[in-house]
């Protein structure tokens, strides 16, 4: 048991190592934008991140949901078979999502800076290609961080000396994009081994007629959390929308520790089989109500000073949109654990899908109206009610689900329905 636990502590360590390099890095950037580049360009260059985070999700078509889970019991040879599938079906959704975010992005942008955040958005967008999912899926997390989160982390540094000295804006999207490129080419190159010429079009139909329920699920998420700060944007004066890219850049932080834990225990859960699948699923929902927790404890009281300190007081949260967005960060975590591992790995996709797209259609409702209404703060609570009331749905439809699926005779799982 203690061997047991050692090793969930290293993989859990080994994956929040990375994300956490990764939100350090865009603080090196960030906030010499903020202070230098003037209010417009702040919100010009988070709507870019924000529509391209969003098509990046379309471009992902939905492997970081689904793959996981296949790839924990798959050998060497279908593994590389699945990815050279992937980007095969990726590649040609990138470039429609690519483009029509540039144009959506350049249309919303403030003043002079459309091509900034066209730029952005497409550089963003490719975050779709990359192979995260893959070494989620294997349970190895070094890959991650030398061939993305370093790169990212070399280009937002060198994006701020330019800014320090005097250079062009647009450099940030260009050196940005070629890091997001270089590193995942090289991966793929080494995965694929040339499988790209031999990809089956049977193993492509089955993309297609399996991850439409995942794409939509995370493309219906986006809706209100990757393009929260576009809604805030269109609803909201230049002065709020400033306010609320300060809070989401920080809310950001719980967002992508929960992502981290949900990436190192996605295929812990199930790389064993049935046996101990129902500890093993108890620990991942402890650990994620913990960290939700946490993250709403640290938001709501960290929130306003840390805003303040990293982006200027011009563009500070107050204490109840700092509380809203803990709020949302408790409702990721749910969502994460009960939806994402827990209905996926029991192979109710359509129900997965048909939670988060009502939490969706709802919270993006929610967020023009209250934002409209109140402000920064109103769009912030209508963030973490709706992905709360989200977490919970899952939540719900799990537990009546789980029972069922248990008593079966074969368990069927998710990952053998291809």
């Amino acid at each position: 048991m203690s061997v047991g636990v050692s090793a969930l502590v290293r993989r859990i360590v080994a994956f929040a190592g990375a994300p956490f390099l990764s939100l350090v890095a865009p603080f090196l950037f960030l906030p010499v934008l903020s202070r230098l580049a003037g209010v417009d360009a702040w919100v010009a260059i988070a709507l870019g991140q924000s529509v391209g985070a969003f098509a990046a999700l379309l471009a992902g078509m939905g492997y970081a949901t689904l793959a996981p889970p296949l790839l924990a019991q798959s050998d060497a040879d279908a593994r590389r078979r699945y990815v050279a599938t992937s980007l095969y079906v990726r590649i040609p959704v990138w470039v429609g999502a690519a483009i029509i975010a540039g144009v959506v992005a350049a249309v919303m942008a403030p003043g002079e800076y459309a091509p900034d955040a066209a730029a952005t958005a497409v550089a963003l967008s490719i975050a779709g290609l990359a192979p995260t999912w893959y070494w989620v899926g294997v349970g190895k997390a070094l890959p991650i961080l030398w061939a993305e989160v370093l790169p990212r982390a070399a280009a937002m540094m060198l994006a701020a000396g330019v800014l320090l000295a005097g250079g062009d804006l647009m450099w940030y999207p260009v050196l940005l994009g070629v890091a997001m490129v270089a590193g995942p080419a090289v991966i793929y190159a080494r995965i694929t081994r040339g499988s790209l010429r031999s990809v089956s079009r049977r193993d492509v139909g089955a993309v297609w007629r399996h991850h439409p329920p995942a794409v939509i699920a995370e493309t219906a998420a986006g809706a209100y959390n990757a393009l929260a700060v576009t809604l805030v944007t269109h609803v909201t004066s230049v002065t709020d929308a400033a306010r609320y890219v300060s809070g989401d850049k920080t809310y950001r932080i719980g967002q992508y520790g929960v992502s981290s834990l949900g990436n190192a225990l996605q295929g812990w859960v199930v790389e064993r089989g049935r046996a101990g699948v129902g500890r093993r699923m108890r620990a991942a929902v402890m650990l994620h109500v913990a960290l939700g927790v946490a993250g709403l404890i640290g938001l709501a009281w960290l929130g306003p000073w840390l805003t303040r300190f990293l982006f200027g007081a011009d563009v500070a949260i107050n204490r109840a949109t700092a509380v809203g967005l803990g709020v949302a960060v408790v409702g990721i975590a749910l969502g994460t654990v009960f939806g994402r591992i827990g209905l996926v790995m029991v192979g109710a996709r359509h129900a997965f899908m048909a939670c988060v797209v009502v939490a969706a259609t709802v919270g993006a409702t929610s967020l023009l109206v209250a934002g409209s209404v109140w402000g920064t703060t109103g769009a912030a609570w209508a963030l973490g009610l709706t992905e709360l009331a989200s977490g919970v749905a899952q939540a719900v439809v799990l537990a009546v689900l789980w029972g069922r699926r248990m008593n079966e005779e074969e368990w069927k799982w998710q990952v053998r329905q291809r």
